[in-house]
């Protein structure tokens, strides 16, 4: 896959970086705070998320900007959906480009912001603009900053994903999605053997009979109102039919088939603004489009976000 060593593009992995059906997640790697109270304030225009379609990470922290109403506070830069030679990158069809470097690809954004980062390169990344560096690239950390220090720019400032009452289930509530979900459909696909895929797979199904469990006696994972948990969750149930189910051999079920989490997936997707960070014809040309795979983007599964969720009768 490829990482940088010491600030330099490398196309091959050092030993405790390589991915398996283990070891999924590593390090991000810059973990600056934004607070009022650290060198990194929260100013409008200050700084930029770097994200793509594809990745599902990125894709909780597009979220909590869009609905937390800072899309004139905080800028974007969309990168190419797949992956190149080197890593994310910004692509050739001129659509996808870098304004702060001119960057063709996002390690090169790294190597500027710590010349001697060793490490994966990943997004999303946070970058400012004013001191031209990265100031976090861990997913979590930046959703929760959307949430929690841009309040006065804000356009929805009561909109709050980390309330502080349900914080440690909060807490708990995101590992276990985290750990089963997000990481767990990557189980799958980067299982070195049977045993060891077949365990993956029992996991992940098993976890999601629990979530489809749980919502059947409420709206949402932790009541009547949408938390971080339910954002992490629906960044992988969006995906999963359209990609997870077939590329990466999650098939004993569609999400589709379960009737409280299709519902839940469809109830998230149709809520003022989530929609517009949902791009599942970019998403599966980012997944199937990688280098490796060739290139060939299946045309299914048809699948209607839209249609009524009957979810309401839980509030």
């Amino acid at each position: 896959m490829g990482m940088l060593v010491e600030g330099v593009w490398q196309a091959e992995d050092l030993r405790q970086f390589k991915r398996d059906g283990n070891q999924v997640r590593f390090s991000s790697g810059f973990h600056q705070a934004i607070s009022c109270s650290s060198d990194f304030r929260p100013e409008p225009g200050r700084y930029v998320l770097y994200f793509n379609w594809t990745c599902p990470w990125s894709h909780r922290a597009s979220i909590t900007r869009q609905l937390k109403g800072l899309q004139e506070v905080i800028d974007i830069v969309l990168l190419e959906p797949s992956m190149g030679e080197e890593g994310w990158w910004f692509g050739e069809s001129g659509e996808y480009h870098d304004p702060a470097i001119g960057a063709k690809y996002l390690h090169q954004l790294y190597s500027v912001s710590d010349a001697t980062f060793t490490g994966r390169v990943s997004v999303p990344v946070l970058w400012d603009k004013r001191t031209d560096q990265i100031v976090n690239n861990d997913s979590g950390e930046i959703a929760r900053f959307f949430n929690c220090e841009f309040n006065e720019f804000a356009r929805h400032p009561d909109v709050d994903f980390y309330p502080e009452t349900l914080r440690a289930e909060i807490d708990t509530l995101n590992e276990f999605i985290a750990d089963n979900l997000n990481d767990g459909v990557y189980r799958c696909l980067l299982a070195p053997g049977q045993k060891e895929y077949e365990h993956a797979f029992d996991a992940l199904f098993k976890s999601l009979e629990i979530l489809d469990e749980r919502l059947s006696g409420q709206r949402f994972l932790l009541g009547d109102r949408p938390t971080e948990p339910d954002w992490r969750a629906f960044a992988c149930l969006s995906r999963f039919d359209a990609v997870y189910y077939s590329l990466y051999k999650c098939n004993l079920k569609r999400i589709v088939e379960y009737p409280n989490l299709w519902a839940y997936t469809r109830d998230l997707y149709q809520m003022p603004g989530v929609a517009k960070t949902v791009n599942i014809r970019e998403i599966k040309r980012g997944y199937y489009g990688m280098i490796h795979r060739g290139g060939i983007v299946p045309k299914g599964p048809e699948l209607d976000f839209s249609q009524p969720h009957g979810r309401h009768a839980f509030s």
